[in-house]
């Protein structure tokens, strides 16, 4: 008799000794480890979504004299090549919602006005809108208050994109998820960390006790 006869006859014997459960069970291990290669790009996939807490304030909004610095807004079509704002305040960046009429400067984070009492804020754990894959915080009061540039922020919705000048370029952003959180001091800001990301933060339209995250990636650079 051939060696692999002898093999072959020996398997056979094997299996004729296992029971009907113990056939089941190898069955249903094999079953669960083709499940998991086939899920196996989708796990992977998945991996990058992470998060970051985030300390802010928004509790008050203080109604003082603070000089509003707003931009002009400039008409300009979707079509036409991007032509800087002018700058004359020394703003780190300029946010420009056109949806919502907006157009915004911030500071630097450790410029003495960036703080959200006063202006748009960049917000410290932020990165540069340069940076890989970074985050760009932004915080700001909503309600009625000469310093709530965010009043209009809870008109967006996922697909609406929002856009920054930073150093000669223009980075915009399409909003990929909102959600909500208890207002507490701290923020969680769940997103994709292989992408460029813009977070935007305000207080939640006619609820006091929370505070709304607008998610957005990066869409491109001119």
């Amino acid at each position: 008799m051939s060696k692999s006869k002898k093999i072959t006859k020996k398997i056979d014997s094997f299996i004729s000794k296992l029971d009907n459960r113990t056939i089941v069970i190898i069955a249903f291990i094999a079953v669960i480890g083709g499940l998991l290669l086939i899920s196996y790009d989708y796990l992977k996939g998945k991996k990058d979504m992470a998060y970051q807490k985030v300390s802010i304030s928004l509790y008050s909004e203080v109604n003082n004299k603070t000089q509003d610095n707003t931009p002009q807004n400039i008409e300009a079509s979707e079509e036409d090549p991007y032509v800087p704002t002018p700058n004359p305040n020394g703003y780190l960046g300029i946010l420009t919602i056109d949806k919502i009429n907006l157009q915004q400067g911030f500071y630097d984070k450790n410029n003495e006005h960036n703080n959200v009492s006063e202006n748009l804020t960049f917000l410290s754990p932020s990165n540069y809108p340069d940076e890989k894959n970074g985050n760009v915080i932004l915080v700001a009061h909503s309600g009625v208050t000469r310093i709530a540039y965010f009043r209009n922020l809870y008109q967006l919705k996922v697909g609406d994109t929002a856009k920054i000048e930073y150093k000669g370029h223009l980075y915009t952003y399409k909003i990929d998820n909102i959600y909500n959180e208890t207002k507490d001091g701290n923020v969680t800001i769940y997103r994709d960390t292989t992408k460029q990301t813009l977070t935007m933060i305000t207080c939640t339209k006619n609820d006091n006790t929370k505070q709304t995250i607008y998610i957005a990636y990066l869409e491109s650079v001119k």
